[in-house]
């Protein structure tokens, strides 16, 4: 009845799974920061006009009202959530206490 040997061995099964995994995906990224260096190296121009068009985008971006939208967003929302929270919480303490009145 103890499945305890056989949920090691899964363990160890997933954790080799996520390990090998993780190692794929850093050769991965290696492989492509080394492309991305090797075409900057041949057209160091072109890289250069990109990144200042990417950082004109970046820079004309509403990115203030984007963040306070989400604020906004953020503050109606909360009280909501926080009380239907506190509801199942409260809902939760009582019946823990119900079986204790009832003994």
């Amino acid at each position: 009845m103890n499945d305890t040997p056989n949920n090691t061995a899964e363990t160890v099964s997933v954790e080799e799974m996520v390990s090998v995994s993780l190692c794929n995906v850093k050769q991965r990224l290696r492989n492509r920061r080394t492309k991305c260096e090797d075409r900057i190296r041949e057209s160091p121009a072109a890289s250069v006009l990109g990144a200042v068009g990417v950082g004109y985008l970046l820079h004309r971006m509403p990115v203030r009202a984007i963040l306070v939208t989400q604020v906004r967003i953020l503050s109606a929302l909360a009280p909501p959530a926080l009380f239907l929270f506190g509801a199942a919480k409260l809902i939760s303490f009582l019946q823990r206490q119900q079986p204790a009145d009832r003994k």
